[in-house]
């Protein structure tokens, strides 16, 4: 058959060429920027490795497999305390809601069990949901951070059923829990290269993408990319596209010095509507103690409800860390080096218009695909089954 071009070379757009070629498909991959690995990168800094991105990822059967068949040594978080993630109320807690609360929670989900009423609805938003199956509190405190932690979108906007939905789940190892490359994410995006050039992949950095219709392509890139690909050859899907609505996301990593007292668990989600503007704070060092270098905290910001954050100066975002971090314990601490990313169109919003979207479907040329974070799932483990998905469908089109 003819070569498949992969347009995008994010980790959606490697995990894609990585199941072609694996499948005896001839692969090319076309990437506009100067480098693979989209917002995955692993910076190796004196003071300790900076994530730009996901600090690992879940794990599941397919992930084994890949970094199996790729050689590499993962790092796991077996430590339960490591595991533990919090949410601050007054202060961090595993369980945010009083006895009160946990009450009326358990009320309110029975009898919506009951009434067979406990699934979300076509077009019901994650609080709509949350205020007819848990109650409101339960919904502020527990759910609304939760997934403003995973998705950076707004509960007042987020599609109770994307989010929440019942929908296909990558099976799981006998390990589970967070994984890692020992040397950072940047070491799988590494490896998937070099395989891919060892099966002589095409890969093409600092190209745009054209196309003419002619070849089967598969197109991994963010949903307002997508639509400005397929601008001139699919006129309605790249309109639907361009409405998907995509968060900005700011990450500021923070290294500390010895002696300074670490957080507990892996992080700490912050409602929103309190004094903190932070959506939450990965505690590096505790999910992968064995990597080594000064304690770090990754702070992350923006999303649905913060999207001008995106637009500060690095100063300015200094100051807004080190004020919630004192606010969260009480104390400032001057950090011994600071890195900050920043990305404006990061992920994209889960919201009511991409439920429609979705249901609605793409009107795609033939031999044309989409891969990305928008068409089925957030996360390197969901990226991952998507691209193999992706793959079989390709091939049984040859």
């Amino acid at each position: 058959m003819k070569a498949v071009t992969v347009v995008g070379g994010g980790f959606s757009g490697l995990a894609t060429a990585y199941y072609l070629s694996r499948a005896g498909i001839p692969v090319e991959i076309v990437e506009k920027t100067e480098r693979l690995g989209g917002l995955i990168a692993t910076l190796q800094t004196p003071h300790g490795p900076v994530e730009t991105a996901a600090i690992g990822m879940r794990n599941s059967a397919r992930v084994d497999a890949v970094c199996r068949d790729l050689g590499l040594r993962m790092l796991s978080s077996t430590r339960s305390s490591s595991r533990a993630r919090y949410i601050y109320r007054q202060r961090p807690r595993r369980w945010p809601l009083n006895p009160g609360e946990w009450l009326a929670l358990v009320a309110r989900f029975a009898t919506a069990t009951a009434r067979g009423s406990r699934r979300p609805r076509p077009l019901e938003t994650v609080e709509q949901w949350g205020a007819r199956v848990l109650g409101p509190r339960a919904t502020r405190w527990l759910v609304a951070p939760t997934l403003q932690g995973m998705y950076a979108g707004d509960p007042a906007c987020l599609s109770a059923s994307l989010v929440l939905g019942a929908r296909g789940r990558p099976a799981r190892p006998a390990g589970k829990g967070v994984v890692a490359p020992a040397r950072g994410m940047q070491q799988l995006v590494d490896a998937l290269e070099s395989r891919l050039r060892t099966r002589e992949v095409s890969i093409r950095l600092n190209t745009p993408a054209r196309l003419d219709g002619s070849t089967p392509t598969v197109i991994c890139t963010s949903a307002c990319d997508a639509a400005e690909c397929l601008r001139d050859v699919a006129p309605a899907a790249s309109q639907a596209l361009s409405t998907i609505d995509m968060l900005p996301l700011v990450r500021v990593t923070a290294f500390y010095p010895d002696g300074e007292t670490h957080q507990r668990g892996r992080g700490i989600l912050f409602p929103r509507g309190g004094d903190i503007r932070a959506l939450g704070v990965l505690c590096n060092t505790n999910v992968f103690p064995d990597r080594g270098g000064r304690y770090s905290e990754s702070w992350i910001y923006g999303g649905a409800a913060d999207r001008d954050v995106v637009h500060l100066s690095e100063d300015d975002l200094g100051a807004v860390m080190d004020r919630d971090r004192q606010l969260l314990c009480g104390r400032r601490v001057p950090p011994a080096a600071r890195l900050v990313h920043r990305w404006r169109a990061a992920l994209p919003h889960y919201d009511l218009q991409l439920e429609s979207v979705r249901a609605c479907g793409f009107d795609l040329p033939k031999g044309v695909f989409l891969a990305g974070n928008y068409v089925g799932g957030i996360g390197v483990s969901m990226l991952l089954e998507q691209a193999a998905a992706v793959a079989t469908r390709v091939g049984e089109m040859a």
